[in-house]
């Protein structure tokens, strides 16, 4: 990636020189991450916070259980539409600007998702929730800006930086409801509205620390903005970057391994509890298995962008579909939900998902050039969370029609063929041997 920064003036844009030494990119690259990653860990914690409570919203506002899927359904709608368009936003404007207007909107949403719930509105509330999906593909879009400066042989280990900012989230935040019930404890359903009000406040510190922090904008200083505006950027329809993305191999492995990591493990991920309730576990044994679940996908992010600098971006993609094969596997066998078979199935299943996305993100950013990357990189996280809710959802069914086995197979055969390709596009494109990238900048 070139270190020439963006042409011309833009309103609000920084005065940088034209050119940063080698020694000027180290330091903002170093600078960036630790925005980046304090930025993140706020958005993680408001969404451990948000998921914490989500159901038990519903039925306090319905007195049932019917509708428990709606605020997966909700959040993954809002991130899905929001990828793209914050993209696109990103593109003529900067990662800071895009950055704080995607958590300062899912500020608003949990605010108006708590007063939902105060007022007993589920209208308000899904709209909330939709609003806060906002954040979540923001926190998912701030993995590629920690890519933006990156060196190639170092881009593997920047990415998996910022996901494992989420492992800090995930355990932070649930250590966030006792003082939050407190603080609402004067309303009906603090218990509820509380850890929506500090989620809230979460998400606007995240807001507040990109805005102050992100300076200057790593997508600016490494040259990526577009030149011509953000109304060429608005034109970059989704349509184009799907035909660039197909007319590229490498690009065309990165969206497979996102989608078929994001596939497979949603898919296992969320019925997991229902399989164990059916057999009988409580739902500290079902917090278990989903912990350990969680600490597959972001604490050992880090030695997924090892192995992908080490070794190149489609070996590592192939080595996530194998794991996602053998995690599997070994939840297809957990017929009765024992928890021998569960605990290293899901924690494979998340290890799985964390090479497969590390890998994607990084080798998706080198094949396309600067000026369709950031448009590029939208739709892919637009694609992944369409294709994740859907795997939410068809989950259920073949549940329900099927078995936790079945579901389990399904994703083998998916796994399956995520290392297949892989393999292929290594026979046929020797520039996937190597973590440089394909295009150069």
């Amino acid at each position: 990636m070139g270190s020439q920064l963006a042409k011309g003036p833009r309103e609000g844009a920084e005065c940088l020189p034209v050119i940063l030494t080698a020694a000027q990119k180290a330091s903002l690259q170093a600078r960036t991450l630790i925005i980046l990653f304090l930025g993140t860990v706020g958005a993680r914690a408001a969404s451990t916070l948000t998921f914490t409570v989500a159901s038990l919203a519903v039925l306090e506002m319905l007195d049932n259980d019917k509708l428990a899927g709606l605020p997966t359904v909700a959040v993954t709608l809002g991130t899905a539409i929001s990828s793209r368009l914050l993209s696109n936003y990103m593109a003529g404007r900067g990662r800071r600007p895009g950055l704080t207007l995607g958590f300062g909107i899912a500020a608003g949403g949990l605010a108006l998702t708590a007063y939902g719930v105060n007022r007993g509105s589920l209208v308000l509330f899904a709209i909330g929730l939709l609003f806060f999906g906002v954040g979540q593909g923001s926190a998912n879009l701030a993995r590629y800006a920690a890519a933006d400066l990156a060196l190639p042989s170092n881009r593997g280990k920047a990415i998996s930086f910022i996901v494992f900012a989420s492992t800090i989230g995930a355990v932070g935040g649930p250590l966030l409801i006792a003082p939050a019930e407190r603080l609402a404890s004067s309303y009906d359903n603090g218990k509820i509205i509380g850890p929506y009000g500090v989620g809230a406040l979460c998400m606007i510190a995240a807001a507040l620390i990109i805005q102050a922090g992100l300076r200057p904008d790593p997508l600016e200083a490494s040259g990526g903005l577009d030149a011509h505006s953000p109304e060429r950027s608005a034109r970059a329809t989704m349509l184009e970057s799907l035909s660039l993305i197909r007319a590229n191999p490498l690009a065309k492995l990165a969206l497979v391994g996102m989608i078929v990591s994001q596939l497979v493990m949603v898919m296992v991920m969320v019925m997991t509890p229902a399989h164990m309730k059916v057999n009988g576990h409580d739902q500290a044994a079902v917090g278990w298995v989903i912990s350990v679940h969680t600490a597959g996908m972001f604490m050992f992010a880090p030695i997924a962008g090892w192995v992908s600098d080490r070794f190149g971006r489609a070996k590592t993609i192939m080595q996530g579909g194998a794991i996602l094969g053998v995690a599997t596997v070994v939840t297809a066998l957990a017929r009765q939900a024992p928890q021998t078979l569960l605990f290293p199935g899901l924690f494979l299943l998340g290890l799985g998902w964390s090479f497969g996305m590390v890998a994607s993100s990084a080798l998706l950013t080198e094949s396309i050039h600067d000026d369709e990357r950031v448009a590029v990189q939208g739709t892919a996280d637009l694609t992944a969370s369409v294709v994740s809710g859907t795997a939410a959802l068809g989950a259920g069914f073949v549940f329900d029609v099927g078995s936790y086995q079945i579901l389990s197979l399904i994703g083998t055969t998916a796994a399956g063929a995520l290392l297949v390709m892989a393999f292929i596009t290594l026979r046929r494109q020797p520039s996937a041997q190597e973590s440089k990238p394909a295009l150069a900048a």
